[in-house]
């Protein structure tokens, strides 16, 4: 398919929502872990204690009541990570993201970075940085772009898994990621690496300085660190999967596709050209068409520049005055093959249609205008490719800063306060070629002048339509194109301009500590209120708000919103060392947000923790979850998308040109419009091919949204053995249904229902028809319509042993089970199962469902070396939307390893070498028509590694 299948929004929407899938359990994380721990004490026991997150309450140990696992810096310098991203990915908890392999065809946000914990949606996971809110970096949506975060500064990263709404307020619906940055960090850090493909492709360089030291006797502390990383990025030509159209090539060539009868088939009845520009007939899209994948990259290019510093001053017990700053500027760019244009594209200037190239035009090859003649016909239908006018491709500049200012302290001894202000900018810039559609058909309209062709707007008898810059423009052939024409099609090389803005004020205030001491210990609380305002413009040139550049029609969107929230929470051990209950606590949160659009909204959470002794505990929360509508779903204005549909009434039932009829009795809707009623009567109601591709839809925002809501459950037990010391196994069960989840109904499905199910008004409202009763458009605004539920249990094992000779083993084990995984698009739908299925951005289905995904990292290191080996696994999934034959993939093994060498005191400097995907295993191959692909992939992009064997190397040193 040549026209871009949806615009941004389009995809926003599918990579953003939908259903389910994997989680992990973790051991409760830390955000402040002593130094004098045991290096064998897996974090989380009682000789290594923890700050939990997820709360707002300090416990010093191992009592969360919900999953919570820790990646922390070790773990990510072992993976040789530049961007956060591709840590995160790996983790069974984490989905499908926005990424630099999936957004080649996106409009704009092309090599962005997010985290989808368990395949709910991008805007259903909270980021914060340092327990606070980061502004978003895909403007209209509360997702932020992970590009932001400077890897080498990051302390541990904690991810929450389930509903945390009650604890950190909206889009905490499937959990929260917590990135906590090293704010004391002492001393020099210099970091370099640089890594390549087996086949000498996909470079990948990053260097980074992180400087840190203290003053006025350790009460101040400053960190300033600086980063810049590039990753090459990596053709769809140069891997052997994705090196050409499968199975068939594009039939819009570079040379142009010439049709009188207007059927482009094969044979006689359609011209073209060979290498040498002579004219032939067209044999097949294999033979003479284009190789789209020649032009598609399978990973974008993404360059990083990162600045931070980190400052804290503690002027007294009762007040520490700390600030962060944090500066991001990332470049990225897509490749697309050049834009396809039809003669079925174009209209005039004063809306009137093109209609074909007229026969009068003496640029037509005598070969094209005796077969014109011949068939009778005085306009030319085309198909060609821009290769020689311009290029279409996105070139993105992206910068994102973030301030914040706070103080705290202590009141007493047992209270604590913390007030803090942010504030964050996004700005987002995309340029890219493109064609003006009158301009277009003005140069195609020529007749022959005293000195050669001419324009026939400035041959007419009418002055009033004259445009001197118009010059003839010669599709027919390879490379026919002039410069001059090419200028003129292209207002002289003007580039189509999106330009974004995000902004983020927060306030809020918390005090916390302990109120009085039950048996069990002393009951914790935290209460506090919170103020936001996000505001988030879209801003694209006249040229594509009008529709007038042959790609899609886009519209601004501009919107604003503030929300105004308090909070309240308890933590209340109530026994504790006594038979059978060495613990027994309780705790609830609840917070009330005043939105400025949809009102007032409650989010609440229970759950409990018993141990009966030391070595074993139970866990349990039941939580309400909620998510406000973003800018984007509530404000977005029409954008034009072309949904590929098909009418029920259609009586050839979408085969188009020269097929014949097999629909042969309409559904009743169908004969109850008088057009469809006579045209079936009268031979036939039916569309041709052009109809059938012209058919557009607009999706976009409704102010009249709600809030969505969840339901989360999450029951497990962290069993640490004494007798094992070293070893933790932790087992969750989780069930998540989101309620009156915002989406689109399917284009499709608008139509289906409406002819079919009764023609009710949530369906039939979204179609358009003309006088004759063809479709016009179909469209699919935001409603409340949705529901998914995902539910699975999550296992890790630890195990952390020294050996004689201060050799150490260091094995850790995540598991997630997948038990549900299904979604509902509109009341009274059918349930779709993924369970086991592979995703599908085209059908909306973006979370690939495996029942099993695990992770494995085991580390042997000796005083002066280290290696670490790391294995993910992905069960079998099927492909069922697209086949006869159902496309089983398989069960996937990836490894990777490093092999670290220490040396100076301290292991202060480090060379490393790594491989990933040591096997160099290949992605299953679906094929470019395939629902379950990205344009240019030929698998699931999302899901399997695309690069191949990559070889890496580095130093780090600290002094």
């Amino acid at each position: 398919m040549d026209r871009v299948p949806h615009n941004r929004r389009r995809w926003l929407l599918a990579a953003t929502s939908l259903a389910a899938s994997f989680s992990f359990a973790g051991i409760a994380s830390a955000q402040d872990t002593p130094a004098a721990a045991p290096q064998d004490a897996p974090a989380g026991s009682e000789d290594n204690p923890i700050v939990v997150t997820g709360s707002r309450i300090a416990r010093a140990d191992l009592a969360a009541t919900v999953p919570v696992a820790v990646v922390n810096s070790e773990e990510i310098a072992q993976t040789g990570a530049a961007n956060i991203q591709d840590v995160l990915a790996d983790l069974p908890a984490v989905g499908q993201n926005i990424s630099r392999t999936s957004t080649n065809f996106a409009t704009t946000g092309n090599g962005q970075a997010s985290v989808n914990l368990r395949n709910l949606g991008s805007s259903r996971t909270l980021v914060l940085v340092n327990g606070r809110r980061f502004v978003a970096g895909i403007p209209g949506t509360s997702i932020v772009d992970l590009n932001n975060i400077p890897t080498d500064l990051i302390k541990q990263v904690d991810v929450v898994t389930g509903g945390a709404s009650a604890v950190y307020g909206s889009e905490a619906i499937a959990g929260v990621v917590n990135f906590i940055l090293d704010d004391e960090f002492q001393g020099l850090r210099l970091h370099a690496q640089a890594g390549l493909s087996d086949k000498g492709d996909a470079g990948r360089q990053l260097v980074s300085a992180t400087a840190g030291t203290s003053f006025a006797d350790g009460r101040g502390h400053i960190v300033v660190a600086g980063s810049y990383d590039k990753d090459n990025g990596l053709r769809s030509r140069d891997r052997g999967f994705s090196a050409t159209d499968n199975p068939n090539r594009s039939s819009y060539s570079a040379q142009g596709l010439f049709s009188p009868n207007g059927s482009f088939a094969p044979g006689a009845g359609t011209l073209t050209f060979d290498a040498y520009n002579n004219v032939k007939n067209y044999q097949s899209a294999n033979i003479d068409g284009y190789n789209r994948n020649a032009d598609r990259y399978l990973g974008l290019p993404v360059e990083r520049y990162l600045a931070s510093s980190l400052a804290k001053f503690s002027f007294s017990p009762a007040a520490t005055v700390y600030g962060e700053f944090t500066y991001a500027k990332s470049k990225s760019n897509s490749s697309l093959e050049p834009q396809a244009v039809a003669s079925t594209d174009l209209v005039y200037a004063d809306g009137s249609a093109f209609g074909g190239i007229p026969i009068t035009n003496p640029l037509i090859p005598t070969a094209i205008r005796d077969a014109m003649v011949s068939a009778g016909v005085t306009a030319l239908p085309f198909r060609r490719r821009s290769n020689d006018i311009f290029d279409r491709s996105n070139r993105n500049d992206r910068e994102t800063w973030r301030a914040v200012a706070g103080v705290r302290g202590e009141l007493s001894p047992s209270l604590n306060y913390d007030v803090y202000y942010t504030h964050g900018e996004t700005r987002d810039v995309t340029h890219s070629g493109t064609v003006y559609g009158p301009n277009y058909a003005n140069a195609l309209n020529v007749v022959a002048g005293p000195n050669g062709p001419v324009c026939a707007i400035n041959a007419d008898a009418n002055p009033n339509n004259n445009d001197a810059a118009c010059v003839p423009l010669n599709i027919f052939g390879f490379n026919t194109v002039s410069a001059a024409a090419a200028a003129y099609v292209t207002r002289n090389g003007e580039q189509s301009r999106y330009e974004a803005r995000v902004k983020q004020d927060v306030v809020s205030a918390t005090l916390s500590g302990d109120l009085f001491k039950l048996p069990g210990g002393p009951l914790g609380f935290a209460v506090g209120g919170e103020y936001r305002h996000e505001k988030s413009t879209e801003d694209f040139d006249e040229a594509t708000n009008l529709g007038l550049t042959l790609g899609n029609q886009l519209s601004d969107t501009r919107g604003a919103y503030n929300v105004k929230e308090g909070f309240v929470e308890v933590s209340a051990p109530v026994l504790a060392d006594l038979p059978f209950i060495h613990r027994l606590s309780f705790e609830g949160a609840a917070r009330y947000a005043d939105y400025s659009t949809v009102g007032g909204v409650w989010s609440w959470k229970v759950g409990g923790e018993w141990a009966p002794v030391r070595d074993l505990r139970f866990r349990g929360v039941y939580s309400r979850a909620t998510r406000a509508p973003n800018i984007s779903e509530l404000y977005s204005a029409q954008n034009e998308t072309f949904p590929a549909v098909v009418d029920p009434c259609d009586q050839r039932r979408g085969a188009g040109d020269g097929a014949p009829i097999s629909l042969t009795n309409l559904p009743a809707a169908c004969l109850a419009n008088a057009a469809i009623a006579s045209a079936a009567g009268a031979g036939g109601f039916v569309y041709s091919t052009a109809q059938i591709q012209n058919i557009n839809g607009f999706t976009g925002g409704n102010p009249n949204l709600k809030q969505e809501t969840a339901k989360t459950l999450t029951l497990g037990g962290v069993f640490e053995p004494r007798f094992l010391r070293g070893f933790s196994l932790t087992v969750d069960y989780y069930d998540i249904k989101v309620e009156n989840a915002i989406g689109i109904i399917g284009q499709q499905t608008s139509l289906n229902e409406c002819i079919n199910g009764g023609g009710q008004a949530i369906f039939c409202n979204n179609i358009v028809r003309d006088a004759t009763g063809h479709l016009e458009s179909v469209n699919a605004i935001n409603l409340n319509t949705g529901s998914f539920q995902v539910s699975g249990i999550d296992t890790q094992a630890r195990y952390a042993v020294r050996f004689s000779g201060e050799a150490k083993l260091d094995l850790n084990v995540r598991w997630t089970h997948l038990l549900k995984q299904q979604q509902t698009s509109y009341p009274g739908g059918p349930t779709q199962d993924e369970l086991g299925q592979l995703d599908c951005y085209a059908c909306g289905r973006l979370g690939t469902g495996f029942r099993d995904k695990v992770n494995v990292s085991a580390t042997f290191a000796l005083p002066g070396a280290s290696l670490n080996w790391r294995a993910n696994y992905l069960s079998s999934v099927v492909d069922d939307l697209t086949a006869i034959n159902p496309i089983r993939t398989g069960a996937f093994w990836y490894h990777d390893a490093q092999l670290r060498f220490n040396a100076g005191e301290k292991s202060r400097y480090s060379f490393y070498l790594g491989v990933d995907n040591i096997f160099d295993k290949t992605p299953p191959v679906f094929g470019d028509t395939s629902l379950v692909t990205f344009p240019g992939t030929q698998t699931s992009a999302n899901t399997y590694d695309l690069y191949g064997r990559l070889f890496y190397a580095g130093v780090d040193f600290r002094f």
